[in-house]
């Protein structure tokens, strides 16, 4: 019976009732032949029991609900209203399990259920990022849980459902309706931890509802995520891989691709001077020859702090990496000037595109100093053809490649090509969430549009005020005020570097709002429409391949992969990990070409390490639902190279969980780590492209301290990973400590892997 149906039968039942006067009274019970729920209409308290099993608590007593009215209940079904609060609750059981439909005439919320984590329940399983379980009475998850205050069932959790897992049998809460929605950890009465989950009934909505499906299950630490796939397939919401490719051919590259962000998107490097000495002389005019002419002119458009650094160079024995980029940015910033050349071409024409600008100058540039400069088509660091080429020529036939703005593709689009002619997916940073004043001085490209969109653009809440954007500058933009903003940035820059990828910024991550503007009004669930609505027109029109940060599910069926399911965003807002001297620092934004808050590995403190990275304490539960679906990864500020002592724990959970990895490289840091790297890939690659299009059809824990871990993708192979700290026998297999083992179930020959 689906939900409709549900509501429907209650209303007749309502109607009954208020024929025949039945009122509220104690403990009442529904059943058919797979389960039985016991309730009291009163208190919302509610039993569920499986036939054969014991009862498990659904939801506990509340007391502050007034009076029930228009009672009425068959042996399936029952329905009744609490009058003072405006609300009516229909309950059912169906064959499967049981579902709730709460129903208010106004505005305002209403809690249920209050989920308890009593006595008889082992632990929480939870969609935060890709899956916990968190067992209950532990101190720190605890903690956790209740510190991290109300969490959405967009955002903050992946996927609208909690579980429970009770030793003998699962218990799985799907919320139907996973907008305005908030779920709070609290302690209990009797000092255990229960969830409160409350609906917000806004004024925005015409019909003002949500539902509860509560499911019993088996024994299985990913039923609950099995459960909710079920319920997205029956509802014809799970979009496969395969058929994305089939929409988008281009998406096929995702297949066995680690992915990449590029860094140094600069017109010139440091490591294009050949001799920084006399470079350095000739450009402040200590030099004789033919770039005296060309030395003049750079250097009257130098800033004063640019040309003390080309003193302080001349002076110093062993010159420093930070002087050179110092002068280094300051000719990149001379290099796209268009007048540079006295705004013509050496060839006498206007220059007016990016990479025409770039590229001319440059020429000049090389030309005027002969022998002290490499070849200006060599030029430049990771967002280079000499990047491209540097990976390709080192065995990497499948990649995405990204960069942290469109900046370096506008001045050198020959590097989209190359990449694309090597078989790669690339494409920009790109975001529409913020709106920022063209006076900001504290700004970034992706926020600024113009004033006319500044002023009518942000989205409005219920009080009249303007939502604050991203670190409270500016204001969060509305996607219906953006769409024709987005055609345009889009258009245009793909017509300069005809980009195969699209990474687009916050779409995907889940927060979504309710807009009271008058002009571009919106629920959050329409906010979510539109913000989806764009991506399918980047995709579509460009045939391009389509990442976003994080992956709430309503957007896994047009979102070809997901940067921050596998790590996300951690510690945010904690001091020791923005103060420099704490050992836990992540690091600042410099160098731009190797930034240290994507390039340094640092210690990981302990209570993030508990919480996001302890084996024992994660889940694939993201991958159980949409490994088939959607390529997830790690967001870019927790890439797999960032932890400096749990790099081998991130490689075996990837490896585990057949996701990708996603590394940060320059020229430098790719010389460095290359070999690394490319062992990774050579197991990684040839299993992620058997494998992708496959559902992770199983997950179990090996042994009781859950140190060995098993997936299981299709009916074709088995993955076992070894978090432990001695070798476990697998069928006759040993898998050493801190190793993987990859055995095919037709008897192909298994792999090995230790990182």
């Amino acid at each position: 019976m689906n939900q409709l149906q549900i509501t429907q039968t209650v209303n007749v039942l309502i109607l009954l009732a208020q024929a025949t006067g039945w009122s509220a009274g104690g403990a009442m019970i529904l059943k058919d032949d797979r389960c039985s729920v016991r309730f009291e209409p009163a208190s919302l308290q509610i039993s569920i029991q499986e036939t054969g099993q014991r009862w498990v608590p659904v939801s506990v007593a509340q007391t502050n609900l007034g009076p029930v009215a228009n009672l009425a209940a068959s042996a399936t079904n029952a329905g009744w209203s609490f009058p003072d609060e405006k609300i009516s609750v229909a309950i059912a059981v169906d064959g499967k399990g049981m579902r709730a439909h709460i129903q208010s005439e106004n505005s305002g919320s209403f809690t249920f259920p209050i989920i308890p984590g009593n006595d008889s329940a082992k632990a929480w399983i939870l969609p935060l990022f890709e899956g916990v379980y968190a067992p209950c009475g532990d101190v720190q998850w605890t903690s956790f849980l209740t510190r991290s205050g109300a969490m959405n069932t967009t955002a903050d959790l992946t996927m609208p459902f909690v579980g429970l897992d009770y030793g003998d049998l699962t218990l799985t809460y799907i919320f139907t309706n996973p907008f305005n929605n908030k779920l709070e950890f609290q302690p209990s009465p009797d000092k255990k931890l229960e969830a409160r989950f409350t609906h917000q009934f806004t004024a925005n909505h015409a019909v003002k509802e949500y539902g509860v499906i509560i499911l019993p299950g088996k024994k299985s630490p990913v039923e609950p995520a099995r459960l909710y796939r079920d319920w997205l397939m029956q509802r014809g919401e799970l979009v496969s891989f395969k058929e994305k490719i089939r929409q988008t051919p281009e998406a096929a590259k995702l297949l066995g691709a680690a992915h990449i962000y590029l860094w140094g998107g600069e017109c010139i490097h440091l490591g294009d001077v050949k001799n920084w000495k006399q470079f350095c002389q000739a450009l402040k005019g200590q030099g004789e020859g033919p770039g005296k002419s060309a030395a003049k002119r750079i250097w009257s458009l130098m800033t004063p702090e640019a040309k003390s650094f080309v003193g302080r160079l001349l002076m110093e024995d062993w010159p420093d990496h930070y002087t050179e980029r110092q002068i280094t940015a300051e000719l990149d910033r001379l290099l796209r000037l268009p007048d540079l050349l006295g705004g013509q071409s050496k060839s006498g024409g206007a220059v007016k595109i990016p990479a025409e600008i770039c590229r001319a100058n440059c020429r000049w540039l090389a030309d005027a100093f002969p022998g002290l400069l490499a070849e200006p088509d060599t030029w430049g660091d990771g967002v280079s053809p000499k990047m491209i080429h540097q990976l390709a020529a080192a065995g990497f036939d499948r990649l995405w490649l990204g960069s942290d703005s469109w900046d370096g593709f506008v001045n050198r689009p020959e590097t989209v090509a190359a990449a694309k002619k090597a078989g790669f997916l690339i494409g920009p940073y790109d975001s529409f969430n913020s709106i920022h004043s063209p006076d900001e001085p504290d700004t970034w490209e992706t926020a600024q549009f113009d004033p006319a969109l500044y002023e009518t653009g942000a989205i409005v809440n219920a009080d009249g005020s303007k939502r604050r954007g991203f670190k409270k500058k500016g204001f969060v933009l509305s996607p219906d005020a953006a769409r024709p903003y987005v055609e345009k940035r889009v258009s245009d820059l793909m017509n300069v570097f005809h980009a195969n990828s699209w990474f687009i910024d916050c779409d995907g991550f889940g927060d979504y709002f309710d807009d009271f503007s008058t002009r571009h009004p919106a629920t959050q669930e329409t906010d979510m429409l539109a913000r989806i609505s764009r991506m399918k027109w980047i995709r579509d029109t460009f045939g391009a391949v389509i990442g976003t940060e994080g992956c709430s599910a309503g957007v896994a069926s047009t979102v070809h992969f997901a940067h921050g399911v596998m790590t996300p965003v951690i510690g945010w807002g904690d001091p020791d990990l923005t103060d420099p001297k704490s050992k836990y620092y992540t690091g600042g934004y410099y160098p731009p070409d190797a930034p240290k808050a994507f390039f340094m590995p640092v210690p990981i403190k302990e209570e993030y390490r508990y919480i996001y990275f302890e084996p024992r304490f994660r889940l694939p539960l993201f991958q159980t639902v949409f490994h088939d679906s959607v390529i997830a990864t790690h967001h870019w500020s927790c890439g797999s190279l960032k932890s400096k002592d749990l790099a081998k724990t991130v490689e075996l959970l990837e490896l585990l969980y057949n996701v990708p990895p996603l590394y940060h490289l320059s020229i430098e840091e790719f010389q460095t780590r290359k070999q690394q790297i490319q062992r990774h890939y050579e197991f990684f690659s040839p299993l992620h492209r058997q494998l992708a299009e496959s559902p992770m059809t199983d997950f179990q824990w090996l042994k009781p301290d859950h140190s060995v871990q098993m997936t299981t993708f299709g009916d074709t192979i088995d993955l076992v990973a070894n978090f432990g700290r001695s070798d476990f026998q697998f069928q006759k297999l040993t898998v050493p400590f801190g190793s993987i083992l990859a055995k095919w179930r037709d008897g192909q020959k298994p792999l090995l892997f230790t990182p």
